[in-house]
């Protein structure tokens, strides 16, 4: 028979179990009776949490302390119970947006609303007999960003900007969660950026507040970084990598399909505007590279792009070609040069390609001239490849005095030294790129630098042969310091991926009023 449950007066405190009266009687120090000390304890426990129980044998509502939350987050408690007989029957009125599972006992968010509410849960058994109890939750207002517009920093000056969040379960946390700041600048736990940027451009990254209870914010940041003269960077990044015979079935990796899979991250990753690309054999190969590389595009230059391009490239030699982002770069020409000096070019004449980067609506042309030298180190290789060097200075010289150059891709030696030995004065051979070198006010390699402190750009030997040559109308607008040797953090590299290493440069081809259009 179901036992009636009668509420307790104001003032009136609830009876103890009667399992308090059954503990063995012991003193405290101060001589009460232990058993006391515990009833009283218990007691004011019920009073903060009261529970109105109809039975001794009855089920017993566990104190619950209810973990606040906010507006918008996952939510779970389990009002647990002792005693009582099997099943339960739970009922509550569940704030805003919480679902309750009667039969579990479970309440179940998000809140919708923010505010402290007082759960009043009530259980009954299956004899009848029940119990309440009053549980305080508090809900927090939901995690908000104010503002996420950022004013632009100019290189060289020092910045700070402060996000503000409101609502949220205190304390609230802020983190870099993906890109990469500023060289310069810092971000810290309060949601402030802070610091002194060195490099002109706009960086992406993306920052994230927390807070107490789980609720996350994220928030997509675009920094504009100006040049110290107040006016916006032309950013421009250039790569050049030599993919060991690319779609060829019978020469370098064996696994295909890995090495597309290898070649598609890196590049991905790097994220360079312009490719010169060297020892491409396949072109269907080539054509599925561009298919998984999304905002790509390029050409091999036994193109049909490339006049004239297949009667010395055949579809089964290492071809010289190019890849570039299409949003910022176009093509406006593509020819092959010094076919006449093939044979110094091992039957490769270098492509030259006219090229237009777009950033925004100002637009700035750079010719870049892709090559792969001769090989190995007889005499006769160096030879030609001195040869060659002549040729193309020469050509530069003449035809392109005032251009934007870059002349890019797998020199096969050095520029500090070459790589073949001459045995009468037991030392390395002057490099065959000397009438560069001794011509800074022309011409600058910007892999000199990482040549001379004995970089390497290739996997299997300790040489710096993949290299960058700019004409001092480019050099003016390269970053020091800026050329790396991409490493890629693939296994086996050396055997499913090249034999040479990326190599990328970084230039800002000029400053642009903010907010001005080109002519």
């Amino acid at each position: 028979m179901a036992r009636s449950s009668r509420p307790l007066s104001k003032n009136e405190v609830p009876s103890p179990p009667p399992s308090l009266s059954r503990h063995a009687a012991r003193r405290s120090p101060g001589g009460t009776p232990a058993r006391w000390v515990g009833a009283i304890a218990v007691l004011a426990l019920l009073s903060a949490c009261p529970s109105n129980r109809a039975s001794d044998d009855g089920p017993w509502l566990s104190n619950l302390e209810l973990r606040p939350t906010s507006v918008g987050v996952g939510y779970e408690a389990v009002f647990e119970v002792a005693g009582g007989k099997r099943p339960l029957a739970y009922t509550v009125n569940p704030p805003p947006g919480f679902s309750f599972f009667t039969a579990e006992g479970r309440l179940v968010g998000p809140a919708t609303e923010a505010g402290d509410y007082d759960l009043v849960v009530h259980v009954r058994d299956a004899e009848g007999d029940e119990d309440t109890r009053t549980y305080p939750l508090k809900v927090y207002p939901r995690l908000e960003v104010v503002d996420t517009a950022v004013t632009s920093a100019r290189s060289g000056s020092a910045y700070e900007h402060a996000f503000t969040a409101t609502g949220g379960q205190p304390p609230l946390t802020w983190k870099l969660e993906t890109g990469t700041l500023p060289a310069g600048i810092t971000f810290t736990q309060t949601g402030r950026l802070t610091g002194q940027p060195r490099t002109a451009g706009t960086y992406a990254f993306t920052l994230a507040v927390q807070d107490g209870s789980g609720a996350r914010v994220d928030v997509p940041v675009e920094l504009e970084v100006l040049r110290p003269d107040g006016q916006r960077s032309f950013p421009l990044t250039v790569g050049n990598w030599n993919i060991e015979w690319f779609g060829d079935m019978g020469n370098g990796p064996t696994d295909e399909a890995l090495q597309l899979t290898n070649v598609q991250k890196v590049i991905s990753e790097a994220g360079v505007d312009v490719w010169g690309l060297v020892e491409i054999v396949g072109t269907t190969q080539f054509n599925t590279l561009k298919a998984v590389l999304p905002g790509y595009d390029g050409f091999l230059a036994n193109s049909a792009q490339v006049p004239g391009g297949a009667s010395y490239y055949s579809s089964t030699d290492q071809k010289v070609g190019i890849l570039f982002k299409s949003n910022a770069v176009r093509v406006l020409k593509a020819e092959l040069i010094l076919t006449e000096q093939g044979f110094l070019f091992a039957g490769r004449p270098p492509l030259k390609l006219d090229l237009r980067i777009q950033r925004r609506n100002a637009t700035v042309d750079v010719t870049a001239i892709v090559l792969h030298m001769k090989a190995d180190i007889t005499s006769s290789d160096y030879s030609r490849r001195s040869a060659a060097s002549a040729a193309l200075k020469e050509y530069l010289d003449t035809l392109l005095p005032t251009q934007r150059v870059i002349v890019l891709g797998d020199w096969n030696d050095d520029v500090d030294a070459s790589i073949v030995f001459d045995p009468e004065r037991v030392e390395p051979r002057e490099s065959p790129y000397r009438n560069f070198v001794e011509d800074p006010g022309h011409y600058l390699f910007t892999t000199e630098a990482l040549a001379r402190q004995g970089v390497s750009s290739t996997a299997s030997h300790g040489d710096f042969i993949d290299h960058q040559l700019v004409s001092n109308e480019l050099g003016a607008d390269y970053l020091p310091d800026s050329t790396t040797v991409l490493e890629p953090a693939i296994t086996n590299y050396r055997y499913n991926t090249s034999d040479h290493f990326p190599v990328v440069s970084r230039f800002d081809l000029g400053g642009q009023t903010p907010g001005a259009t080109a002519p």
